[in-house]
């Protein structure tokens, strides 16, 4: 059960942290829902980083966009084979969709990075 928590060494908190990864990563845009950074690190995990700004609502909908994502993260990174740094800027659809849509769309775009 260990293998699908979410510890604070996956976890980018950092802000050069979240710039090396805009700024040397590929960027993927996944519909209205999010975009997605990604750079490969040699940590031998996976680390994500969320940002969701005012733009999205209010502080319950920015939190439950953030569970969205990590929940996501959290039972797809033992799949992901590289090891890779993440940031996703949240969407506004992100608040408004579905949970299963959201892991369908986020899932495909995540494993598809190999």
């Amino acid at each position: 059960m260990e293998n699908f928590s979410f510890k604070k060494t996956e976890r980018l908190v950092k802000r050069p942290q979240f710039q090396k990864v805009m700024e040397e990563g590929k960027k993927k845009r996944v519909e209205r829902l999010c975009t997605i950074f990604f750079v490969p690190n040699e940590l031998d995990r996976k680390r994500l980083g969320i940002i969701a700004s005012k733009k999205i609502g209010n502080a319950v909908a920015r939190n439950r966009a953030k569970r969205r994502i990590r929940e996501v993260f959290r039972k797809l990174k033992h799949r992901m084979e590289p090891a890779l740094d993440i940031v996703i800027i949240s969407g506004k659809d992100m608040v408004t969709l579905p949970y299963r849509v959201i892991e369908k769309k986020l899932s495909n775009a995540l494993l598809a990075e190999r």
